[in-house]
């Protein structure tokens, strides 16, 4: 990921200092909406292209060991695997479309969208929205991963203890992108360093909710999401906030992240 990373950097792509985020009260900065990565993966320079690929792909390792789950802390074994270091993007389910020919999701504007032309320009590193479950199951198929369970999701946000948020206890200052930071919408993934989990893992809290595989009833229609999303405040933004949607439902606050044995 090094030499990607020094690849994009090796071009002119608006590279600027990002100074710490503070919440948004007069609009959205270009900051916030539009970062070099997502420039880099709207050029028609393909190994450029390839190296935003590299970094959107990118995985971390989430050793094996005891997840205490919910508020009680219960302990319970997780056996290792790894996850997506980010939510899957635009810009990834992109590919997924071309590669397959299933239609891109539906936005809040329009329900007939056009395959080339379903998400602003430069903002391939957005988290995808708009995708039912069943869907991101596909997209997980095909990249050879899968969905992420309950307890493997809370193992990555929390690491070895109890913490509520992936960064410790208290919100000091904007983490995640919540309703709090004034955002109003999804940020480009990575925007928020200081929300990173202890794995390393970033947007587990806010931005978007994110599909697991765990079945929320016993008839097996309804998913649990985890995580918060923009639209949301902290109190359902913690490492212990879920929430649940039929399987076929999809809402522009929903997106996944892959995990991979």
């Amino acid at each position: 990921m090094a030499q990607s990373a020094k690849r994009l950097l090796a071009v002119d792509l608006k590279w600027e200092k990002v100074e710490p985020f503070v919440k948004a009260t007069g609009g959205l900065t270009t900051q916030q909406r539009i970062s070099p990565l997502g420039i880099a993966l709207s050029q028609s320079n393909r190994e450029l292209r390839s190296a935003a690929f590299h970094i959107l792909d990118s995985v971390v390792k989430i050793p094996a060991g005891e997840v205490l789950l919910g508020q009680d802390l219960t302990p319970l074994p997780v056996e290792e695997f790894r996850l997506g270091r980010y939510p899957v993007t635009n810009a990834q389910y992109h590919r997924f479309i071309e590669a397959t020919g299933t239609p891109p999701p539906a936005n809040r504007q329009n329900s007939d969208v056009e395959p080339d032309n379903w998400f602003p320009p430069n903002y391939g590193d957005h988290p995808v929205t708009g995708v039912k479950c069943t869907d991101a199951e596909a997209y997980a198929t095909w990249a050879g991963g899968r969905l992420p369970s309950f307890e493997e999701w809370e193992r990555a946000a929390r690491g070895n203890d109890g913490r509520t948020f992936p960064w410790g206890d208290e919100i000091d200052k904007p983490r995640c992108n919540t309703a709090e930071a004034g955002v109003g919408t999804t940020t480009p993934i990575g925007m928020f360093p200081e929300g990173v989990s202890p794995f390393g893992c970033y947007d587990l809290l806010g931005n978007v909710w994110e599909w697991s595989s765990t079945w929320y009833d016993d008839d097996q229609q309804f998913r649990v999401v985890r995580g918060g999303a923009w639209y949301y405040n902290h109190e359902h933004a913690t490492c212990t906030s879920y929430d649940f949607f039929s399987q076929d439902y999809a809402e522009f606050v929903i997106g996944f992240r892959l995990a991979f044995n």
